[in-house]
This record gives structure tokens, sequence and C-alpha cells, in this order.
């Protein structure tokens, strides 16, 4: 009897520990979503913020070069806007539908896949956007200088050219800057929030093994 006793013991301890140890790695899991969770919410209120910015960039620029379609140089400087514009609303948008797709109730390893999709999306984006804004600038300024009564077009034209010319050359280094230490700008065009929520995943990953 004291032997069936203490069989009887140990299995009961085994239960328990098998027990308390789905208990930890299910609030491990847990906090490392809470976490993770934190993280992109912040993301997502960036990409809110310059979805917002973009939108309202489209709509100016839209009214502009419509409003000024008897002045080539003025619809030019409109459009150039405009498209830049489009630009941070698509790169936003596309964000946000990775953002709101990512299921944290799924197995870590699909969440660390979903992440690396929205990593590799985020760096495409941010090089785009940063090759398209040295080139934006130009027509930004040209805008500004003839709100002040100074339409630079029409007395040096080839000052605009000029300073498209430095904007696009500006453009092809940034370009291949990126390229070049791609490793560097893929860190930083990823964020902080969202390498931090990959990093909680990772520890996540390894006390799972």
């Amino acid at each position: 009897m004291e032997l069936d006793d203490l069989k009887r013991a140990w299995q009961g301890l085994d239960v328990r520990l098998q027990t308390q140890g789905v208990k930890l790695r299910a609030l491990r899991r847990a906090g490392a979503m809470d976490s993770a969770r934190a993280q992109l919410r912040l993301l997502t209120a960036g990409q809110w913020l310059q979805l917002v910015v973009g939108l309202l960039i489209a709509l100016w620029a839209g009214g502009y070069w419509w409003d000024h379609l008897g002045q080539p140089h003025l619809v030019v400087y409109g459009v150039g806007l405009h498209v830049y514009g489009i630009a941070l609303l698509g790169a936003s948008s596309l964000q946000l539908t990775q953002l709101l797709r990512l299921d944290y109730q799924r197995p870590v390893l699909d969440i660390q896949r979903q992440l690396l999709d929205l990593r590799r999306l985020r760096v495409r984006c941010e090089r785009a956007l940063l090759v398209l804004g040295f080139i934006a600038w130009v027509p930004l300024v040209f805008i500004a200088l003839r709100a002040v009564h100074v339409d630079v077009w029409l007395t040096r034209p080839s000052a605009v050219l000029a300073n498209l010319g430095v904007g696009m050359a500006l453009a092809g280094l940034v370009y291949w800057l990126t390229q070049r230490f791609g490793d560097r700008f893929e860190r930083d065009a990823a964020g902080s929030s969202l390498r931090q929520a990959e990093a909680e995943l990772a520890e996540l990953a390894e006390l799972s093994d």
C-alpha cells in the first residue's frame, strides 16, 4: 500500500507540474503578446497620422493644380505635390492593412512571418517616400514663393529646372545610399516599435522551444 501511495503521489505531482508549466507558458505568451501589441499600436497610430497628412496634401495639391489649369508650370507644381500626397496615403494604407490583419491568436511563428512581411513592406515604402521627398520639395518651395508674389518660373525658369535637377540628383544619391548601406537603412526604416515587437516574439519563440 505504501508503494502504491507513493506512486500515486508522484503521478499527482507530475500532473501538477505539467499544469503549472502550461499555465506559465500561457502567461509568458500573454505578456509577450501584450507588449508586442502595445508597440504595434504606436506604429499603427503613426501610420494613421501619415495617412491623414497624405490625404490633406493630396486634396490641397489636387485643388491647387485644378485651380491653375491655365498656367502649365503651376499645374506641374501641383501635380508633383499631389503625387507625393498620394504616395504617403498609399504607403500608410498598405501598412495599416498589414497591421490590421495581424492575428495574435495564431502560432508565434505565423505572427513572426506576418511581421517580417510588414518589415519588408515598410522598407520599400520608406525608400520610395524618401526618394520622392527629395523631389517633392522643389514644387513646394516654388509654390511657397509664388504665394508671396514671386513666380520664379516667369523670371528665371532656369532656376526652377536647376533645382529640379538637384532634387533628382539627390534622390538618385539617396536611393544608392539606401542600397549601399542596406542593413542600416532597413533597420532604421523598420522603426523601433516594430523591432521591439519582433524582439518580444523572438524571445517567446525561444522559450517555447
